[in-house]
Parts: C-alpha cells; structure tokens; sequence
C-alpha cells in the first residue's frame, strides 16, 4: 500500500467477498483468528512495535479487510483514534508518507518470516 502512513501497516484481507466478520462462515471464523494473530506477531517482530491495532470498518471497501497497524510506544500522535488522524494527514498531503523503502523492507521481512512472498 503506496504511499502508507506507516512503515509495518499491513491489511489482511479475506479470500472471499464479504462485508464484514458477520459474514464470515464457520470455517472462515475459526481460520481467520489464528491468521491475524500469526500476522500481528509477524509485524511486532519485523517492526519492534509492542503492540498491534487491529482495526476494520467496512466502509470505505465492501469487503472484509483488518488493518494490522504497530503501534510504537515512541509516536504518542498514534495512540488510539489519533491514528486516525495521522492516517487521513498523510491521503491529504499534510504529513509525509513513510519511507517507501522501508515499507517495502517490511513487507519482505513478514513475507520472509510468514513462509509466503
């Protein structure tokens, strides 16, 4: 995802179309749990973050996606809802993007560390 807000934010996404965790089936539900724990471990390894946000509100895609965001106990303007912000600061122009290098960095790190490219 080019230009991010943040190097380490990565979205998971389900295989199949649906609006949201209510749609999930069965099976899917049981999957997807572990999934986002494996990748949310993943990303505080790769990143250093303490700390993983899981965040999906199913509005602006129609489709189920989760953005798996490291929260880094030294950027307090990421804390909570402020991520928000920050988030919408950098699709305005109004904050830089991070380093696209690093991004891309970090998507090879959890590809390298997930078994999957």
């Amino acid at each position: 995802m080019l230009p991010a807000p943040l190097a380490g934010w990565f979205m998971l996404v389900s295989r199949r179309h649906l609006g949201g965790p209510a749609d999930l089936s069965d099976a899917e539900a049981a999957a997807f749990g572990p999934v986002m724990r494996r990748v949310s471990q993943a990303i505080k390894a790769v990143t250093g973050a303490p700390k993983v946000y899981a965040i999906a509100f199913g509005e602006g895609a129609p489709h189920l996606h989760v953005h798996l965001v490291p929260r880094y106990a030294d950027r307090p303007d990421l804390a909570a809802w402020k991520l928000a912000d920050v988030y919408r600061a950098v699709e305005r122009g109004e904050l830089p993007a991070a380093d696209p290098d690093l991004v891309r960095a970090h998507v090879r790190s959890l590809g390298d560390l997930l078994g999957r490219r």
